[in-house]
C-alpha cells in the first residue's frame, strides 16, 4: 500500500508485483480483473525482458477492464552500458499499445515517484465520471441530513417521536 499526494487529494493504492514469472501466469489472469492500473516492466539489460512485454500486454487487453490504465516501464535505466533494448524501440511499442513510458532505475530511485504518480493520475483521469458522481451523491445525503436535522424530522432528537421517516 502506498499514499501518493494527486491534485492536493490523497489517494492510497495498493501495488502487487508478480515478477513477471510464469508460475504467477494464472492468478495474474484474476488480478487483471480488479486493476485499474498496471505497469508493464522489462529490463533494459534483457531483450528477452522485452519481448514478453507483448505477451503480457495481449493478457492485459484480454483479461483487464476496458478501462485498465496501463504504463509501460524499462527498469535499470543506472545499468545504461549493458542496454540491449533502445529507447525509442520501447516508445514505439508504449505508443502502438497507447502508454505512456518510462524508464526508472530502482536501485537508485529514478522515476520512480514519477511513474507511480502518473498511473494514479492517468487511473482518476479515467475513472473522474464515477468519482464526481459519488461526490455528489455524498454532498447530497450530507444536504439532505442537514435539512432533516434543521426540519426536525431526521430521526435526531429534535425529531417528532410520532413520525419514523420522512418521505
Amino acid at each position: 500500500m502506498k499514499t501518493l499526494m494527486i491534485d492536493g487529494v490523497k489517494v492510497r493504492i495498493q501495488i502487487w508485483d508478480t515478477a513477471g514469472q510464469e508460475r504467477y501466469q494464472t492468478i495474474t489472469k484474476q488480478y487483471y480483473r480488479r486493476a485499474q492500473g498496471i505497469f508493464l516492466v522489462y529490463d533494459i539489460t534483457s531483450e528477452r525482458s522485452f519481448q514478453h512485454i507483448m505477451k503480457w500486454a495481449s493478457d492485459v487487453d484480454e483479461y483487464a477492464p476496458e478501462k485498465v490504465q496501463k504504463i509501460l516501464v524499462g527498469n535499470k535505466s543506472d545499468d545504461g552500458d549493458k542496454r540491449q533494448v533502445a529507447t525509442e524501440q520501447a516508445h514505439k511499442l508504449a505508443e502502438s499499445y497507447g502508454m505512456d513510458f518510462f524508464e526508472t532505475s530502482a536501485y537508485n530511485n529514478h522515476n520512480i515517484t514519477e511513474c507511480f504518480t502518473r498511473l494514479a493520475e492517468q487511473v482518476l483521469a479515467a475513472n473522474k465520471k464515477d468519482l464526481d458522481l459519488l461526490r455528489m451523491s455524498i454532498t447530497d445525503e450530507l444536504d439532505l441530513a442537514a435539512l432533516e436535522d434543521e426540519e426536525g424530522i431526521g430521526g435526531g432528537a429534535a425529531a417528532d417521536p410520532g413520525r419514523s421517516c420522512w418521505c
